[in-house]
């Protein structure tokens, strides 16, 4: 139900008066009306201390919208102290509404102190003006945790005088309350964060149980006039009225049910990442008990049905402390309501002055609409505006709202309008900071703000394109373009930056990454035909500099080198950045020392700032005041989505976990937690032995690049291979140094093929008891393939380059072309010496064959449809085909799927078990999408394909890597081999996407199931001499135990033509 007028049909709108009294169900008591234009409309509620409430004034201008144009502010009403209800404004009657600050919240329930201490150090103090007390009418109590609620203090009537009740003068009674004990000790009024008024009444023996449940006789009550946070009470009595005093705590709480859950035991040491005192704990201990006070500390903030920042001050929506609150709420109690209660009030701030920016009749060089601009912003702050964009898709995301977004679509299409129109460089796309402008950021004394807001500005631009393809219908076409057009200057800014990340601080390393910033411009700088990428030396100068953003801003998060962030706030962002990284361990021991120091520093709910390095004496103070902190902020609350994430991998890959990833990690012991979601329950267990999944009905779960869809699932533990698992495997074949030229040139001049044109598929290998290196490679003359070998003695220098296996007969299945390179191994091991098995006498190898035969005339290249053969050798030089028949090809054996049925390509041979393997690649058309498949047999010469082909599909785009995108056009050429030291298979294959082709690895526990790592091992582009600007592909890894170095051999096209060239 819309907040706002709708559209209206000629000259009358509809609205929605919104209560601010709520008393659970829906919250919401909606009553529709119709306006003329000239009616005024009350705002929805705002959560602020101020009495005052806002009014809106609505016109039509043309065919318009219906726009807010002024507003006016109108007296407060008269409050009763005692009743707390408004007047009206004659003084008389009860007001239709209360001030938010006034609301009593849902579930009230009375808390007692769970402890008094003592007060013997404060004897014949002065005390709050009083005359000298006894210490024995100073009492101090402790309720062991954060409360927000209404402090109450009761004391029999009959121990003040021996008048009768009706006539006894109360005693003089003064409360203090405090976070801490140092608070709580404060009598200096200067440094009070919180009215401490006191309401007094007399209650009477007739109506003491119903009144007060812990009364039993006429009692002098004392009722705080409001809501406090506290967790300390002081009561200073007048002298010799300490007997039978009661203290309570009348709490206040949203009703809110907690629908996740989370319960942890893991073994992931962090005796060297946290301060002693944590080490009590059980890590599974600790994270559980972080996790539980992250989900108190936001109960605590969500306020009358929003999610305010702090329960002591300010109790206020903002929007930055939204977006980590929001995703807090998802993994906890999964109230959308209060999300969008929050999202609607914050929506309409400064939106007055917004509509005035925007009207036409103001001109665009007017000063006055430009400095106004700075008062229209969320909350008031620049960046706020940008995280209000944000939140919204953050909403969609984790809660998958339509309707909402459709409602508010008005309000965020006019603040992106001002935006761009207003505050944005129209030529470069920069967000343009007024001198009147407040950038927030977070609270950091040091460090420039300007580079991390344009990430932002770049981050809400892209999630608003985002919400407008939401909108259709609703959205004109301009606007969409509008968009499109200021994040495509504002990339393209970026990417003329000689040094992208120069200047950064931390917070722009953090938002860069989970913006997605550097995905995109890694996409624009790759965008092109991937068949025949450009090779200009501007481009390839723009993807040097994309391609290690990741990498630097990696290295700049785990360091020290720059200053910490200030607050939970971006602490949190922090950890999440860290943990897209692929450094999930790394973020898990941040949230043990940082959520975890101050648990160290006594907190029962978590702070509003805080730096592991400070002492409990610190801990209240900020904003130059002794006790000016909050603690218990709603922003702190982030170890709610931070654990589920990091630990089971589990977010949301589409809106409202339509479709979701799940990636465990593998040093987890046990871990077990459930979230709610609008298809259902999630819920995973993960044991010893078996990882449980409930996936509810409608949505997808994505585990190791597989979709599952609804049901109850278990997976054994032993099968599974986590993301940041295969991160640290492939992390041994990376650092790759650069040959400067090719180490077989394009026209290698082999005597009798100097027509040679391209050279191609390096495969290393050697022969039983010779030490020298042989090379198989293929050369294109214009007509086919033929196979050729050369040798050397230090991997470096290859000479005696001859023919290994020629074009075959006519008519023949190779008598197009043959390429070598699927050769059968003694050992798999992929740091084991390449020695050809020798086997019945013979050595084997299959191939890849084709059966058209180009001319001079007509020349033809990987004509299709290929097939696969089986050739023999009986010196490991000259090779011969062993076997008539192709023994694959899209004709058979077995069942053709479609993914295969244009041509078979390149096999690649391995035994395991006493069975052969054979891992190719093939095609289809016309879409020329490569793919890899299996197919297994027990003699090499009858093959069966495998029934779950292909096994390694080309990779997707779902959002669950932030390096991705390089294998959506061919995963094909696969090298396959065993890892004994880590127990595991990997795959070498190469990628086709983004930039052209590129080195790329897989890992797998059974050969058949296979998880990639995103991120190319090599890519394109890579060596400073242009030789692989376009493709680099087709590789042989060769171990050399003489200097302990890889050596990877691969098909470099580049500037100096297609050719073998090297890394080590």
């Amino acid at each position: 139900d819309s907040f706002l007028p709708s559209r209206p049909d000629d000259d009358v709108g509809a609205a929605n008066d919104v209560s601010t009294q709520q008393s659970g169900g829906d919250g919401e008591n909606d009553a529709s009306v119709n306006i003329e234009s000239d009616l005024k409309v009350d705002a929805p509620p705002c959560i602020t201390l101020q009495q005052h409430t806002h009014y809106w004034e609505w016109k039509k201008y043309g065919d318009e919208e219906w726009i807010p144009i002024s507003s006016c502010w109108v007296s407060p009403l008269n409050i009763d102290p005692v009743t707390e209800h408004g007047k009206d404004s004659d003084g008389n009657g009860e007001a239709s509404w209360i001030f938010p600050h006034q609301m009593d919240l849902c579930q009230v329930s009375t808390v007692r102190p769970r402890s008094k201490i003592p007060h013997s150090d404060c004897a014949d103090c002065v005390i709050d003006g009083l005359e000298s007390v006894n210490t024995q009418d100073i009492l101090i109590y402790d309720f062991g945790r954060e409360l927000l609620g209404k402090v109450y203090i009761s004391i029999p009537a009959s121990s003040s005088t021996t008048l009768p009740p009706q006539t006894r003068l109360p005693p003089t009674v003064i409360l203090r309350v405090g976070e801490t004990l140092e608070e709580v000790m404060n009598g200096d009024a200067d440094h009070f964060e919180q009215c401490l008024d006191l309401h007094y009444h007399l209650t009477k023996t007739d109506n003491a149980r119903s009144a007060h449940q812990f009364i039993v006789e006429p009692r002098h009550v004392w009722v705080s006039y409001h809501l406090l946070a506290f967790r300390y009470v002081r009561v200073i009595i007048g002298k010799d009225h300490h007997v039978n005093v009661e203290i309570a705590c009348q709490t206040h709480l949203p009703l809110l049910k907690q629908c996740a859950t989370f319960s942890c035991s893991n073994g992931i040491s962090s005796s060297n990442d946290v301060e002693p005192k944590i080490h009590q704990l059980k890590n599974g201990e600790l994270d559980e008990k972080i996790w539980r006070i992250a989900a108190n500390t936001l109960q605590l903030c969500i306020h009358s049905n929003f999610i305010v920042d702090g329960i002591k001050r300010d109790r206020l929506p903002w929007t930055g402390d939204l977006a980590v609150s929001l995703m807090a709420n998802a993994y906890s109690f999964s109230d959308e309501e209060c999300v969008r209660w929050t999202l609607t009030v914050l929506g309409r701030c400064g939106m007055d002055k917004l509509a005035l920016q925007n009207r036409d009749e103001i001109g665009e060089k007017d000063s006055v609409r430009k400095a106004a601009m700075a008062d229209s912003h969320v909350n008031g702050i620049v960046d706020y505006s940008l995280w209000f964009i944000i939140s919204h898709w953050l909403y969609q995301r984790y809660f998958g709202d339509t309707h909402f977004l459709q409602q508010e679509w008005r309000l965020i299409e006019l603040r992106l309008k001002c935006l761009i129109k207003l505050c944005s460089d129209q030529e470069n796309g920069w967000l343009i900071i007024h001198e009147d402008d407040c950038v927030f950021i977070d609270w950091t004394v040091d460090g420039e703000k300007s580079t991390a807001l344009q990430i932002l500005w770049w981050q809400a631009l892209d999630c608003g394109i985002s919400l407008a393809q939401k909108m259709v219908g609703l959205i004109k076409e301009s606007q969409m373009q509008s968009m499109r057009d200021t994040i495509s200057r504002l990339e393209n800014s970026f990417l003329k930056m000689k040094d992208i990340q120069l200047g950064f601080s931390r917070h722009s390393h953090i938002l860069a990454v989970l913006s997605g910033l550097y995905t995109r411009l890694d996409d624009r700088a790759s965008e092109g035909d991937w068949s025949n990428p450009d090779s200009g030396d501007e481009r390839w100068q723009t993807l040097c500099r994309c391609r290690n953003l990741y990498d630097r801003s990696q290295e700049a998060l785990l360091g020290n080198q720059m200053p910490p962030v200030a607050t939970p706030f971006m602490k949190h962002l922090e950890v999440l950045a860290i943990s897209r990284l692929g450094e999930r361990t790394s973020a898990l021991k941040r949230i043990r020392s940082y959520w975890g120091g101050m648990l160290d520093k006594n907190a029962t709910t978590f702070f509003e700032a805080f730096h592991e390095k400070e002492t409990s004496a610190d801990v209240a103070q900020f904003y130059d005041r002794p006790f000016g902190r909050s603690l218990c902020h709603a922003w702190a609350a982030g170890p709610c989505s931070l654990y589920p994430e990091i630990l089971l991998g589990l977010r949301p890959l589409s809106d409202g976990w339509e479709q979701w990833i799940c990636d465990p990690l593998d040093c987890v012991s046990s871990i077990s937690t459930t979230i709610k979601t609008k298809f259902g329950i999630i819920d995973v267990t993960l044991d010893s032995e078996n990882l449980g999944v409930v996936v509810p009905e409608g949505s997808t779960m994505i585990l190791m690049d597989k979709g599952y869809s609804s049901g109850r699932y278990s997976f054994p533990r032993k099968s599974l291979i986590s993301a940041q698992r295969v991160q640290e495997w492939s992390n041994k074949y990376r650092r790759w140094q650069h040959h400067p030229t090719h180490i077989i040139n394009p026209n290698p001049m082999i005597p009798g093929y100097e027509g040679i044109q391209m050279t191609d598929v390096p495969t290393v290998y050697q022969l039983p008891g010779d030490d020298l290196f042989y090379m198989s490679f293929i050369g294109y003359d214009g007509i086919g393939y033929q196979t050729f070998v050369t040798e050397s003695s230090d991997l470096l220098e290859w000479t005696n380059m001859r023919l290994a296996m020629g074009y075959g007969e006519e008519g023949m299945f190779d008598f197009g072309g043959v390429v070598l390179g699927a050769y059968l191994y003694e050992t798999n091991d992929i740091d084991a010496p390449r020695i050809l098995l020798r086997k019945n006498g013979k050595f084997y190898c299959l191939y890849g064959a084709y059966a058209k035969k180009g001319t001079a005339e007509c020349p033809l290249y990987e004509p299709d449809p290929g097939y696969q053969g089986l050739a023999s050798s009986e010196d490991g030089l000259h090779w011969q085909r062993e076997h008539d028949e192709s023994i694959l090809s899209i004709y058979g054996p077995g069942i053709v799927k479609d993914w295969e049925h244009s041509s078979i390509y390149q096999p690649w041979l391995i035994e395991h078990e006493g069975l052969y393997y054979n891992f190719y690649n093939a095609k289809e058309m016309p879409q020329w999408v490569e793919q890899l498949g299996l197919a297994t047999s027990k003699d090499l010469y009858n093959w069966t394909r495998h029934e779950d082909n292909p096994i390694f599909r080309v990779g997707k785009r779902i959002g669950a890597a932030i390096n991705d995108g390089y294998d959506t056009q061919f995963t094909s050429d696969a090298k396959v081999f065993w890892d004994r030291e880590e127990s595991h298979f990997c795959m070498l294959y190469f990628g086709v996407g983004k930039g052209g082709a590129h080195i790329m690895i897989a890992f797998s526990k059974d050969l058949v199931h296979w998880v990639r790592d995103p991120k190319p091992l090599y890519t394109a582009g890579a060596n400073p001499s242009g030789l692989d600007k376009q493709y680099a592909h087709k590789i042989s890894l060769v171990w050399n135990p003489r200097n302990e170095t890889w050596y990877m051999f691969y098909c470099a096209v580049g500037d100096a033509g297609r050719g073998i060239g090297l890394i080590t």
